[in-house]
C-alpha cells in the first residue's frame, strides 16, 4: 500500500471515530437542527422536494440541499436523528480525505497526512460534523472545488515535486468540475457557496500573475494585466455558467411556485439582511471575534497557534522551496476569502468560517511536517510550551465541565476525566520530544485530538441531553394510537414540531400565541397534549380543564429552558403517559 493510500486509510479512520459513535443518541440541539429536520420530515410525507416549509409555513432561510441529503439519511437510517445526520457526517469525513489530497498536491506527501489529521480531529470538525445543518455540506462542496481547483490548475516545478510561480492556467474541465461543486454549494448555502470561492481562487490567480517574473510595465499596470489573466486563467465565465446551470433549475422552481417570495425574502432577509445588520443577537468584534473562534474550533492544534502562524509568515516571505509559497499562497487567499468578509458581517455565526479549516488545517500540516524534518532548538523549546498549554486545557477541561454538568445536568459530572486525556498526552508528546522523536510527539499530538475531542462530542452531549428535552417529553407517550394523537406547542423550542411531528399524523403541530388558543385547542381536540415553555405554565393551565396537568418536565437541549408536557391526567382520558413518573411534583 502506497504512503498516500495509507494517509487517506488513516485520515478516514480517525475522522470515522469523532464522526460517527453514538450519532444519534444526543436529542436533536435547538434550534437549527429541529427546524432542518421537521422541513425534511415534511419533505418525507409530503412527497413535495421543491418548496422547503417548517410546520406548514414557508421555510426561507436554507436552500434544499440539506433536506434531500436528510431524506436519504432517513431512507438508511429511519426518521430519527442518526438519520438527519449521517450525511453531515460522511460528507464531513469526504472534506477530511479532500484536505489530505489538497495538502499533498499543494506540498508534500506526509504534510497531507498532518493536514487531513488536524481537519478530522479539530474541535469545530467534531461539532458541525455531527449536527444537521447546511454547514457540512457547504463545506465538503467548496473543499471539492479547492481540490479540483488545485488538481487542474498544478504546474509541477522542473523535477515535478510541486508549483512554481507564474500565471494560472485552469483547464477548460477542471473549471466545469469547480462550477458543479460551487453550484451544489450553492444550493446548500446560497450565493456565498459560488462568491467567496471564486473570490478566493481568483485572488490567488491575480497574486500568482502578479509576481510572474516576466510581466513587465509599472506596477499599476502590472497588476492591471495580472488581474486580467488571473481571471482569463479561472476561466470565470465557465465556472460561473456550470454552476447556474446547476443551481439554477432549483431556484427558478422554488419561486415559481412560491410567486416569488421564496428567493425574496432568502437574498434580502437572510443573506443582504444578515450582512447588513446582526440577527438573532449574534454579532461580535469585527478584529477580534473569528480569530478567537478559529483559536476554539482548532483546538488542540491552536495550542501551537503562534509557531504555525510564524511558520506561515516564513513560507510566504522566504521564496527558499517556491512549492511551498506558492501552496502557502492559495491557502492564505482561501482562508482569507472566508473570513474577511463574515468579519465585516454584521450577524456573525462560528460556523460561517468552517469551510477556511481545510486551508487552515494545510497550514498546520506544513509546520509539523517541517518540524518533524527541519528540527530546530528554538521551534522545540516553544514546542514545550505547545505542550504546556496543552496539558492546561486538560485541568481546564477536567475543573471546568464537572462545575457546569453539576449546574445543568446532575449525575454528568464525572465527564471532567475526559481532562485527563489532554493532560497525559502532553506528558507523551513532552517525553518524546526530550527523547528526540518529533513525529512520535506529533502523533502523540494527533491522537490526544482525536481522543478528546472525541469523547467530549460523543459522550459529552449525550450525557448532557438524557436531561430531557422535547424528545424526552414525547417519549413517553403511548404506542398504541399515538399515530392519531393530537399535539400542539405554546412557546416550545423548534424541536417540539419535529418530535411531535413523529408521533401525530397531523401535517402540522398547532403553534399556540395565548391561552384562549391552548382552551381552544383542548376544546376541539379532547385528550390533546400541549408542550409548554415552564414560563407559560400558570398562564395556560388556568384557562384548561380540570382534568389537565403538567404530566412531564424537561429541559430543552442545549438551551436547558424547562419545558412541560400537559395534557389529561392518570385516568382522565383515553391518552395516558406510559409512566406514571411525572419528573416533577404538579403545581395544580
Amino acid at each position: 500500500m502506497s504512503i498516500t493510500s495509507r494517509s487517506g486509510l488513516t485520515v478516514a479512520i480517525v475522522a470515522a471515530l469523532v464522526l460517527l459513535p453514538n450519532l444519534g443518541g444526543p436529542p436533536l440541539w435547538d434550534d437549527d437542527e429541529p427546524r432542518n429536520a421537521a422541513c425534511s420530515l415534511a419533505m418525507h410525507r409530503t412527497g413535495d422536494w421543491v418548496v422547503p416549509t417548517f410546520n406548514g409555513r414557508l421555510r426561507v432561510e436554507k436552500p434544499v440541499l440539506v433536506n434531500w441529503l436528510h431524506l436519504a439519511g432517513f431512507a438508511v437510517a429511519g426518521v430519527n436523528e442518526t438519520g438527519v445526520r449521517l450525511a453531515s457526517a460522511l460528507l464531513t469525513i469526504g472534506t477530511c480525505l479532500l484536505t489530505l489530497h489538497i495538502s499533498q498536491a499543494l506540498f508534500r506527501p506526509e504534510v497531507g497526512l498532518w493536514a487531513g489529521l488536524a481537519m478530522a480531529t479539530c474541535l469545530w470538525t467534531g461539532v458541525s460534523g455531527r449536527a444537521a445543518t447546511p454547514d457540512a455540506p457547504l463545506v465538503f462542496c467548496t473543499t471539492l472545488a479547492l481540490w479540483l481547483f488545485v488538481r487542474g490548475a498544478r504546474i509541477p516545478t522542473a523535477d515535478g515535486t510541486g508549483w512554481r510561480n507564474g500565471a494560472v492556467h485552469l483547464p477548460v474541465g477542471a473549471a466545469v468540475g469547480v462550477g458543479v461543486a460551487c453550484g451544489l454549494a450553492v444550493l446548500a448555502k446560497g450565493p456565498v457557496g459560488l462568491m467567496l470561492p471564486l473570490v478566493g481562487l481568483s485572488g490567488f490567480c491575480w497574486w500568482q500573475a502578479a509576481v510572474d517574473p516576466g510581466r513587465e510595465g509599472g506596477r499599476l499596470a502590472q497588476l492591471a494585466t495580472a488581474f486580467v489573466a488571473a481571471c482569463r486563467g479561472l476561466r470565470l465565465h465557465v465556472v460561473m455558467a456550470t454552476a447556474a446551470a446547476v443551481s439554477l433549475p432549483w431556484y427558478v422552481l422554488v419561486t415559481i411556485r412560491t410567486g416569488g417570495v421564496w428567493l425574496h425574502d432568502f437574498l434580502l432577509v437572510h443573506n443582504v439582511g444578515r450582512f447588513a445588520t446582526p440577527m438573532e443577537g449574534h454579532s461580535g468584534s469585527v478584529i477580534l471575534y473569528y480569530p478567537a473562534i478559529v483559536l476554539i474550533g482548532m483546538f488542540p492544534w491552536s495550542m501551537a497557534s503562534a509557531l504555525i502562524a510564524a511558520h506561515v509568515r516564513r513560507t510566504v516571505r522566504s521564496g527558499a522551496d517556491a512549492s511551498d509559497t506558492v501552496g502557502m499562497r492559495l491557502a492564505l487567499c482561501w482562508i482569507a476569502a472566508w473570513v474577511v468578509p463574515f468579519s465585516l458581517a454584521g450577524t456573525k455565526l462560528p460556523g460561517y468560517v468552517w469551510p477556511a479549516y481545510p486551508a487552515i488545517a494545510a497550514a498546520v500540516g506544513l509546520f509539523v511536517a517541517d518540524w518533524i524534518r527541519r528540527p530546530s532548538m528554538t521551534t522545540d523549546g516553544w514546542m514545550r510550551w505547545a505542550w504546556s498549554f496543552l496539558a492546561a486545557s486538560g485541568i481546564a477541561i477536567g475543573v471546568g465541565l464537572p462545575l457546569v454538568t453539576h449546574r445543568i445536568a446532575p449525575g454528568a459530572e464525572w465527564l471532567g476525566l475526559v481532562g485527563i486525556v489532554p493532560v497525559f498526552g502532553a506528558a507523551i508528546a513532552w517525553a518524546c520530544q526530550s527523547l528526540s522523536s518529533r513525529r512520535a510527539a506529533a502523533t502523540a499530538w494527533a491522537a490526544t485530538a482525536c481522543c478528546t475531542v472525541g469523547l467530549l462530542l460523543a459522550v459529552g452531549p449525550a450525557c448532557v441531553g438524557h436531561v430531557g428535552g422535547t424528545r424526552q417529553l414525547l417519549a413517553a407517550l403511548p404506542v398504541d394510537g399515538a399515530a392519531a394523537l393530537p399535539i400542539a406547542s405554546f412557546g416550545a423550542p423548534a424541536s417540539a414540531v419535529f418530535y411531535a411531528g413523529r408521533v401525530t399524523s397531523a401535517d402540522t403541530v398547532p403553534q399556540l400565541q395565548h391561552p384562549t388558543e391552548a382552551a381552544a385547542f383542548v376544546a376541539a381536540h379532547p385528550g390533546g397534549h400541549i408542550v409548554v415553555h415552564a414560563q407559560f405554565e400558570d398562564q395556560v393551565t388556568a384557562v384548561l380543564p380540570d382534568t389537565y396537568g403538567v404530566l412531564r418536565s424537561a429541559n430543552s437541549f442545549p438551551s436547558f429552558h424547562e419545558v412541560l408536557l400537559i395534557g389529561p391526567k392518570s385516568g382522565a382520558g383515553p391518552a395516558r403517559l406510559a409512566s406514571e413518573d411525572t419528573g416533577r411534583p404538579p403545581r395544580r
